[in-house]
């Protein structure tokens, strides 16, 4: 279930409005998160929290996976190094992520959810590095070129009798040389927005649910603070 999906669940929850200066003076900083986030202020929320995990499930939801991944850095158990991995997935740190579903496998080998986003932060590090390797192979064929300029400049200083030949050589050579990066540059483009879209369609199954962190929790807590008022 995806922090959205956990955001309706909580929404069926009575919410209950304060001003600022009363929320400081009958909630904690963790239920008056909780209100933040459930009214759809991430952001806010995130600032609010002092727990770390509902302040890293705050962050994530407001897109800011480097602060998540702080925060949820800070929890070893399996939740924790699950949370860790789809942060690292959305930073684009593939390895790292699967290096943090596999611990939270290790220590919990039922998890579902981390065996599955598991599977998609391979297939994602095997795209990066293809993706790599071409262009590492478009720079190799750049560097010949120069490498080739370069020859052809030396033979043209040496040469000088046959500069008229030489230099319609070089024209074509050039020609032909722009025409195959050219080419190269299509195929280049293609491959990137295959490559992207393949990864967005990937990025777009992970399983993002902070292992049931804030369901459970939030709605317990959010029941025993109306309680609360209502006794008060």
């Amino acid at each position: 279930m995806s922090l959205r999906k956990l955001m309706v669940i909580l929404l069926i929850v009575p919410s209950i409005c304060f001003a600022s200066k009363w929320d400081d003076l009958w909630l904690t900083k963790d239920q008056q998160g909780m209100n933040y986030y459930n009214n759809g202020d991430a952001k806010k929320a995130a600032q609010t929290f002092e727990n770390s995990n509902w302040k890293g499930a705050s962050y994530y939801k407001a897109g800011d996976y480097q602060k998540a991944y702080q925060e949820f850095k800070k929890d070893s158990s399996a939740k924790g190094l699950y949370n860790q991995g789809n942060s690292l997935t959305q930073l684009g740190e593939y390895s790292k992520a699967i290096d943090a579903y596999k611990q939270a496998i290790e220590k919990r080998p039922d998890f579902e959810d981390a065996k599955n986003n598991l599977e998609i932060a391979k297939e994602l590090e095997k795209q990066q590095k293809q993706q790599q390797n071409s262009q590492n192979n478009n720079k190799d064929n750049k560097d010949n070129k120069d490498n080739k300029d370069n020859k052809d400049n030396k033979d043209n200083k040496d040469n000088k009798d046959n500069k008229d030949n030489k230099d319609n050589k070089d024209n074509k050579d050039q020609q032909e040389q722009n025409e195959q990066n050219e080419q190269a540059n299509k195929v280049d483009q293609r491959q990137k927005e295959l490559n992207n879209k393949e990864t967005n369609k990937l990025l777009s199954m992970i399983d993002d649910d902070p292992g049931g962190l804030l369901k459970n929790k939030f709605a317990r807590d959010y029941q025993r603070m109306i309680g609360d008022k209502r006794e008060n």
